[in-house]
């Protein structure tokens, strides 16, 4: 009983001691109930900009643009049907209501459809959006019309091909693979460091350039194959397509392979062991899968939170992905993305270069 003791004592020294263990234990996952409270559990109002094209000039299609001003989640915007549209395939607009020109005759008893323009890769904006035009379309039909059915509601896609949420979440997904890969790619390099894997490489012929070829020459051939597989796995099972350019999905590959493996290079620049290593890359990645628009758009966070996702290497990743392959309108320019992705490729390989330690 008294070696048991003495050894549970001793395991509880250890685990004390150990600024990362205690760090992984306690603090991260209160991080991370502070983070899904502060986005999910928030009071912010949720706002949304709605394009309206208004072809009619009667009194009674003043009446619907007065009760869709009074929507207090809409913000409303008139323009020409060309301008809303552009608009709303630029990713400026949420949705866009078009108001026909007969609609005035609502009065004589004829029945009027009202077109609601979205992109159905938005789902959490067209969740919100279509309910509450179809509340406002119910209450203008009682009080204006008073016929039940009069007023109708019909939507259309802004894009060539119907999206579903699985054609949202499957750029996503790449990104993610493309981003873990990458990352936990690193974890090899550093479990040859502990184990003097690397040391004994320095005696050889094998010069240190080669030995870094060698494993990005690996991972990128390794990130093509993965990215080729899912794609073709979800273009087979769910139908999803690639409607862009192929090489231009092909050099983003290439790209956030190379930023990511150069990220994960960072923190196996002066980490020891697996063990330490192994919590810093769950520490990196987990924010990104939540707070990069993986599996959900980014436009339903709270603004206080926008700096942390524009800051974050995956959300230019994962939008790039989505314009190339189902033409989703964009959160940025894809030079944006490009870019930013590139100046993190250029930061990690100067900062690797600058710490990282072969011994």
């Amino acid at each position: 009983m008294k070696a048991i003791s003495k050894l549970i004592l001793s395991n509880f020294k250890q685990f004390f001691r150990d600024r990362t263990a205690l760090f992984f234990t306690f603090a991260f996952p209160l991080i991370f109930i502070f983070i899904f409270g502060w986005v999910f559990g928030g009071t912010d109002s949720i706002n949304y900009n709605v394009g309206l094209v208004n072809n009619d000039d009667s009194p009674v299609s003043a009446g619907l643009v007065e009760a869709l001003n009074q929507v207090p989640v809409f913000t409303i915007t008139e323009n020409t049907l060309e301008g809303t549209l552009d608009a709303l395939k630029k990713g400026d607009l949420s949705a866009a209501i078009v108001i026909p020109a007969n609609f005035g005759s609502i009065i004589s008893g004829e029945t009027v459809a009202l077109t609601v323009y979205h992109d159905p890769s938005q789902t959490q904006s067209t969740q919100i959006i279509l309910p509450v035009m179809r509340q406002v379309i119910d209450g203008f039909n009682r009080e204006f019309t008073g016929a039940p059915v009069l007023l109708t509601l019909t939507e259309e896609s802004i894009l060539s091909s119907n999206l579903t949420y699985i054609d949202f979440i499957i750029p996503g997904i790449l990104a993610m693979s493309i981003m873990q890969s990458g990352l936990f790619g690193v974890i090899p390099l550093v479990e040859w460091r502990e184990k003097k894997v690397l040391k004994r490489l320095g005696v050889t012929p094998l010069s240190r350039s080669t030995v870094v070829a060698s494993q990005l020459v690996f991972r990128l051939v390794l990130a093509v194959l993965q990215a080729a597989i899912l794609l073709i796995i979800a273009n087979l099972v769910f139908n999803v397509p690639v409607l862009g350019n192929l090489f231009l999905l092909l050099g983003l590959v290439v790209l956030g392979t190379l930023t990511f493996i150069s990220l994960g290079y960072v923190v196996a620049a002066r980490v020891k062991t697996v063990e330490g290593a192994t919590p810093i890359v769950n520490l990196i990645s987990f924010p990104m899968l939540f707070l990069s628009g993986v599996f959900f758009p980014v436009d339903m966070m709270p603004d206080f939170i926008r700096p942390v996702i524009t800051a974050l290497p995956l959300t230019y990743l994962a939008d790039g992905f989505r314009q190339v392959m189902v033409q989703s309108p964009p959160l940025y320019s894809m030079s944006v993305d490009v870019l930013v992705l590139f100046g993190w490729l250029i930061v990690c390989i100067a900062l690797t270069v600058r710490f990282f330690r072969w011994e």
